[in-house]
């Protein structure tokens, strides 16, 4: 039960994860995605012989309207150069696309540091060890302890953006990152090849989504993730595994149990439902316009798989989607 959050978090919402690296990680990122792109050209004979729905990766499907496609790929907003290149109806998905959507473009779009900490901070006097529960609070300060960080300093910052902290301590101790994420892969090979990049959300929206939930809801989530440190690395793994093997039925269920857990409604609302909903309005005016181009969408997998996903909405609009791999 402890792992919902985890994979709710590198499905839907783990993008932020690399607008609070700050310029350094940003670095990392452009060092990544050109190692990615140089082990794609040298394993094209590789890529030759593989079959169509036998690679990495999966959650695509497609839906039609009138002369234009639409690709819907879903992500994991982690990875390692072992990703790449994905599956090749993934990646032909991709080259076909005149347009592609992602949640928001992290490589233009990526709030300053400050406007980070404005999100980040206590608009009052109030502080972290105040708001936590004192054995959690001491729990956290051991983990960021072991971590050679002193969580005295981050007393002024909201539980969200500490949660967020902590989940980038798991990425450092496990074989997947955030800097190697799939969205970062699209991004950069959507650039490198001067496609039209539309955002379907922006970092602010995000960002304010995160600190606007309520401080029971933030309390909650963070005591979880703490409650859940010690094993996140290696279920982080597990999940970006679940991916990479293409296997829907761990994505579907991902956020059963949330209410067990202990999460307000307000968690999932926000995270997802209102999200998705807002996302298949936009796809849905795209798809009405019938331009003729071929679009190639791609946000966390849950998206596509949490209920309600965007996949159900543009099904109860009217649109047949088909699982393509």
């Amino acid at each position: 039960m402890k792992k919902i959050l985890l994979a709710l978090f590198i499905f839907l919402f783990a993008g932020v994860l690399t607008a609070c690296g700050g310029d350094e990680d940003a670095a990392e990122t452009e060092d990544t995605a050109d190692e990615a792109a140089t082990e794609e050209e040298t394993a094209g004979e590789t890529d030759n012989e593989e079959e169509s729905g036998e690679g990495k990766g999966g959650f695509l499907w497609k839906v039609e309207s009138g002369d234009t496609e639409m690709y819907l790929q879903g992500t994991i907003h982690l990875g390692n150069d072992d990703f790449y290149p994905l599956d090749p109806a993934i990646e032909e998905a991709f080259d076909s696309a005149d347009v592609v959507l992602p949640e928001f473009n992290l490589l233009e779009e990526t709030p300053s540091q400050q406007e980070i900490l404005e999100y980040a901070t206590y608009v009052d006097d109030s502080t972290l060890e105040e708001e936590l529960p004192e054995e959690t609070y001491e729990e956290l300060a051991s983990i960021f302890e072991e971590n050679g960080l002193d969580l005295e300093t981050m007393n002024d910052f909201q539980p969200w953006f500490v949660e967020m902290m902590l989940l980038e301590l798991v990425t450092m101790t496990s074989d997947v990152d955030s800097q190697s994420a799939v969205d970062l892969y699209f991004l950069e090979k959507a650039t490198e090849e001067g496609k039209e990049i539309v955002s379907l959300e922006s970092a602010e929206e995000q960002f304010e989504v995160l600190s606007g939930y309520s401080m029971e809801t933030q309390i909650q989530t963070l005591e979880l993730a703490v409650e859940s440190y010690d094993e996140a690395a290696e279920e982080m793994e597990g999940l970006a595994d679940a991916w990479l093997e293409g296997n829907i039925e761990a994505m579907e269920t991902m956020s059963d149990g949330y209410e067990e857990a202990g999460i307000n409604d307000e968690y999932m609302e926000e995270l997802n439902d209102k999200r998705n909903i807002d996302m298949a309005n936009s796809l849905d005016e795209i798809l009405q316009e019938d331009s003729g181009q071929v679009y190639f969408v791609f946000v966390g997998t849950a998206h596509f798989t949490v209920d309600p996903s965007i996949i159900t909405e543009l099904e109860d609009k009217g649109y047949e989607v088909e699982h393509v791999y």
